[in-house]
């Protein structure tokens, strides 16, 4: 019979203060160094915040119309929506929600969102310049419904790519990565971009150095040859283009159809690494939080979770095992004794956020990251 541990928060809430919170995101951060949250730079989209966005309106080429009413921010979600202007030369009506802010590397941004269902690119990308100087990284350009019927992997597929014009020399190449491809625990694997909001990420190391994120797990990756050197803005828009390497243009006929003509982001968290200057309340003896232990074969599953998460401990249960759960501050949260190999650990009354599960028994000791949605 396996045991179940209600895990209580007995601390405020990870995002009670969300602009000052330092939390970590999803890559391990270099030695040394910590995760600071970038405050005009993330956002839970319980309202419209004009002090971070603004709805950069240029157009791409035709088919495509960007104005003012197709996004906004509804229901705790930023949508971008595409209509029909029918009989126009721009027919495809749009929209484009932008930062005021920018920012360079070394940092991680990652948003959930779930695609619009029709044959145009829900977008996540980062960009500054011009065509003299310009760099841009394309977290992804989804289309869960090409036109191009033949294009099979193209709802699955995160298209991810870089340009970098510098002195009008062009350099561009991709980090493309099919979601078929993923963990067997990711809850991505093998869905469409519209079926349900994943968390894409992105963290750029360095001037030469992207490496991109579904749900936590790396998932495609560039490597330029010459150097990023701008700070960039982070953008969100939905486009068309008639285009067999688009996956072809929207069906018009889809636009009016509110149910799959529009994209939604849930949130927004992007961070930049600072030096860390915390101090991680350690476990009963010098072993470090964040030491990686001897336990072979733990396992704490599924990750993310969202209502329960399974613990199971390898070997003979010594006595005075435990799990110990720490939130993103280093802050412990709970205590809870381990007396079998199989053991659940209820979530629902933890705030969403990274946790640190840490696992002692008898001397052997090991930390896994949890992530609750």
């Amino acid at each position: 019979m396996r045991n179940s541990y209600f895990l209580r928060a007995a601390v405020v809430a990870l995002y009670c203060n969300a602009w000052m919170a330092i939390a970590l995101a999803q890559p391990t951060p270099t030695t040394g160094k910590m995760w600071e949250a970038v405050p005009g730079l993330t956002d839970e989209f319980d309202t419209w915040d004009a002090s971070k966005w603004r709805k950069s309106l240029w157009n791409y080429g035709v088919p495509v119309q960007m104005v003012d009413a197709n996004s906004g921010v509804t229901n705790g979600k930023l949508w971008i929506k595409a209509t029909l202007d029918s009989g126009a030369e721009r027919w495809f009506k749009s929209s484009r929600v932008m930062s005021f802010d920018g920012i360079k590397f070394p940092m991680y941004t990652e948003c959930s969102m779930k695609s619009a269902h029709i044959s145009a690119y829900t977008t996540y990308w980062l960009n500054n310049g011009n065509s003299i100087n310009r760099d841009e990284i394309d977290i992804c350009e989804n289309n869960s419904k090409p036109s191009v019927t033949s294009q099979t992997q193209r709802p699955y597929t995160m298209y991810s790519q870089y340009f970098i014009v510098k002195n009008g020399v062009t350099e561009r190449n991709n980090g493309d990565f099919d979601n078929r491809n993923l963990s067997d625990g990711n809850p991505a694997k093998g869905v469409k971009w519209n079926e349900a909001y994943q968390t894409l990420g992105m963290w750029w190391k360095d001037e030469n150095h992207v490496q991109f994120y579904i749900n936590g797990e790396p998932s495609g990756s560039v490597t330029t040859i010459q150097n990023f050197t701008l700070e960039q803005n982070i953008i969100w828009d939905l486009w068309t283009i008639d285009a067999n390497w688009s996956g072809g243009i929207a069906v018009q006929s889809d636009l009016g159809d509110n149910s799959i003509n529009t994209m939604y982001v849930d949130w927004i968290h992007t961070y930049k690494l600072v030096d860390d200057t915390t101090t991680v309340p350690p476990p009963d003896d010098t072993t470090a939080l964040l030491e990686a232990g001897s336990l072979a074969g733990l396992k704490v599953y599924p990750n993310p979770a969202t209502h329960v998460a399974h613990v199971n401990l390898p070997g003979a249960i010594q006595a005075g095992s435990s799990v110990r759960l720490f939130n993103c501050t280093g802050t412990l949260v709970c205590t809870q004794p381990i007396t079998e190999a199989a053991s659940e650990l209820v979530l629902d009354e933890l705030a969403p956020g990274l946790y640190l599960v840490q696992v002692q028994n008898g001397i052997q000791q090991q930390t896994i990251r949890l992530v609750k949605e």
